[in-house]
Parts: structure tokens; C-alpha cells; sequence
């Protein structure tokens, strides 16, 4: 018999049933078919290494103590910190933990603390540049306007005049005095009132003026103040005062009164040397860190009326050499919120620092704000 070239269906079919069987049983695994097209180059094929199964990004962790639990979300990876911001020291509270353990609320940090006039230069004008941005600080955008300020910080002063004879008007050689004298009082007073900050009193001067209003003497004749120098410095700086031109001289008598205020006096800049002493910077930052919590209450506070306010603080300390802070006046920086500053003085000059060596000591500890809790970028 002749065989057919004719094609079966039914023996297709069997065939193919055989096949399948043989692909779901559970014993040898079914070979995979051939591909219909040829195998891509090696040169463009990815490496092994880099390549993974696509499951691998949806697996959960195991159990352990970096799983995470249903419905959370992954944790993120901490944003980087600002270089120019060093850790703050040993000892100081660590920030709140939020969401996937980064820090949460307001960060206060201590930058490395230096003797007065031993601040390293920048490195460049753009360091340079962000630590001037820093130092002025910000209020947000738009700027949250400052509180009004609180007691009455600087020491109160009262010119008077007493007394005119000559052409020249009381009321407006009143005017002028108050206006332009005091500066001038402030600057007298502070000789003395950084050192005893309950100085007070009353000093009489009398000032003699040329028809052209210019004082061409001035003299103490009365004071109640207990530092004399005070006093003759402030017949000193009343012959500054001009006055109006007048068809003749004139013989003025005024009082000037001073009161402490309620923050202490800065002391003149003659006096602001750095003294002999030493003290290691990280002894200086281990002190100051019993600061922060209360530092760190001012600028909460402050955030309640200012929630981007931001900025640089650098203190600067007067330490004597028992280790006794008789100074501690913001230097350098110009923090934007005066009530705020002045509750970060406030905690400063409670702190205490281990006695310098070979005598006293200024020294200055920049303090950083901000309220973003990655890092220390505004």
C-alpha cells in the first residue's frame, strides 16, 4: 500500500496532549520553548549583576528589626546636612524622632566655639557669603513681622533743661538736647555700668553757647552718680550739642539722669580685649550644651509668632579666671527677633564654664537656628 502524505489531525492532537501532560507534572521541569527570533548581541546584553527579578522591589523585608510594619510607609534616607554646621557636642539632647526616624521640630546646634578674634576666615567668598546669610537671619517669606519688645532693655535716660538765659528758646534747646545727648549718656554710663550694673544718678551741667549755637563750654557743677569719671564724661559730650544761631550767646543749664534698665550694659569697645586665658573648644561646647533645652524653649516660643524664623547667634562670654561669666552679649551676628535673642542672653549668662588657664578668658559660641528638621538649610 501506498503511504499518504496527507496530514493527520487526529495524531496532531494526541501528540500535543502528550506534550502538555508532560509540561504540568510535577516531576522534570518543562524545557523552555525556542525563541522565534535569535538571541540578542553579547555586547548589548546587561550584565548579570544588574539585572534582578522584578519581584525584588516589592518584597517585604524580613522579619527583624528593619521590617516595616503593613501600611507604613518606607522610610526615606536622611537629607544631607549643611557642611558649615558641625554636630552639636557631646551631651547635647538629641532632636525628637519623626517619621522614619528623622529628626522632628525646631534644631539648635553649637558651632565650634573660638577666643575673640581667632574666628577662621572663610574659605572663599561663597563661605563667606553663607555665613553672612546666616548672620542676618530670616523671618520667612513674607517676612512675619517682630513682636513688640518687652520691658524696657536699655538703661533709662532723661535729659532736661532747667534752665536758658539768652535768646535761645528752652523748649527747643529741649528738643535738640534730648535728641542728640542720648547716645551720648548711654556711652558715658556704660564706662562704669558693665562693672556695676545698679549705677545711677543725676549730674548737672552747665553749658555756655556762642550766638552762632555752638557750646563753648560745659562744666559739672552738681552729680549724684558714685563714679566721677561718668560725670565728667558727660559735661564732655555736651559740648557736641549745636544749637540754633541767635542774635546773642546764651547760658543753658541741664540735668542729665540715668537708670539701669532691665538687660546689663555692654562694655566699650576699649575694654573688649581677649584676655591671657585658654580653654580647650570643646570644653567650651561641653558647657554650653546644658544650654540648649533652655535655648531651645526661647526659639520655640519665638517660632509661636515667626513659624520660618531662622538665623545665626553668636555669643560672646566674659569668663574671669575663677570661671565666673560676667559677659555674655551677642557678637558678630544680627539675629532677626530682639525678644528671642535677649531669652537666649538671659540662659547664657547662667551657665557655667571650668576655669580658664594663665587667666580670663572671652570667647565666643555661635549657635545656629532653624526650624526645618532636615538639616540646618532654611
Amino acid at each position: 500500500m501506498k503511504r499518504s502524505s496527507s496530514f493527520d489531525p487526529r495524531a496532531f492532537l494526541a501528540a500535543a496532549a502528550v506534550a502538555l501532560s508532560a509540561c504540568v507534572a510535577p516531576a522534570p521541569e518543562c524545557p523552555a520553548p525556542l525563541a522565534s527570533a535569535p538571541p540578542a548581541p553579547a555586547a548589548v546584553q546587561p550584565a548579570p549583576a544588574a539585572v534582578q527579578p522584578a519581584s525584588a522591589a516589592v518584597q517585604p523585608s524580613p522579619a527583624g528589626a528593619d521590617a516595616q510594619a503593613p501600611g507604613v510607609a518606607p522610610r526615606e534616607p536622611p537629607a544631607p546636612r549643611d557642611p558649615l554646621a558641625p554636630a552639636a557636642p557631646a551631651g547635647a539632647p538629641p532632636a525628637a524622632a519623626g517619621e522614619g526616624g528623622a529628626p522632628r521640630g525646631p534644631v539648635v546646634e553649637i558651632d565650634r566655639p573660638y577666643k575673640l578674634g581667632r574666628l577662621a576666615a572663610p574659605r572663599g567668598q561663597a563661605e563667606a557669603a553663607e555665613r553672612d546669610r546666616w548672620n542676618a537671619g530670616g523671618r520667612g517669606d513674607p517676612p512675619a513681622p517682630p513682636p513688640p519688645a518687652e520691658g524696657h532693655p536699655l538703661p533709662r535716660i532723661i535729659v532736661d533743661i532747667v534752665k536758658v538765659k539768652g535768646p535761645l528758646k528752652a523748649r527747643e534747646v529741649e528738643r535738640l538736647a534730648r535728641r542728640h545727648l542720648w547716645i551720648h549718656v548711654y556711652s558715658c554710663y556704660r564706662l562704669r555700668a558693665y562693672r556695676d550694673p545698679s549705677l545711677h544718678g543725676k549730674t548737672t551741667v552747665r553749658l555756655t553757647v556762642s550766638r552762632t549755637g555752638k557750646v563753648t563750654a560745659a562744666r559739672a557743677t552738681a552729680s549724684t552718680l558714685s563714679a566721677p569719671d561718668v560725670a565728667s564724661c558727660l559735661a564732655q559730650r555736651a559740648k557736641s550739642l549745636s544749637l540754633p544761631r541767635a542774635r546773642a550767646g546764651s547760658t543753658v543749664v541741664a540735668t542729665m539722669q540715668v537708670y539701669p534698665g532691665d538687660e546689663p550694659v555692654e562694655p566699650p569697645p576699649s575694654v573688649l580685649a581677649p584676655g591671657p586665658g585658654e580653654l580647650e573648644p570643646d570644653a567650651i561646647a561641653a558647657a554650653a550644651a546644658e544650654a540648649l533645652p533652655a535655648w531651645r524653649a526661647c526659639y520655640e516660643a519665638a517660632l509661636a509668632s515667626a513659624p520660618a524664623l531662622w538665623g545665626r547667634l553668636a555669643i560672646r562670654f566674659h569668663v574671669t579666671e575663677r570661671g565666673a561669666i560676667d559677659e555674655a552679649f551677642e557678637v558678630e551676628s544680627h539675629f532677626p527677633d530682639e525678644r528671642m535673642t535677649r531669652c537666649v542672653l538671659r540662659r547664657a549668662r547662667a551657665l557655667t564654664f571650668p576655669a580658664p588657664e594663665g587667666g580670663d578668658l572671652r570667647f565666643v559660641v555661635p549657635l545656629r537656628f532653624s526650624p526645618d528638621a532636615h538639616g540646618l538649610e532654611p
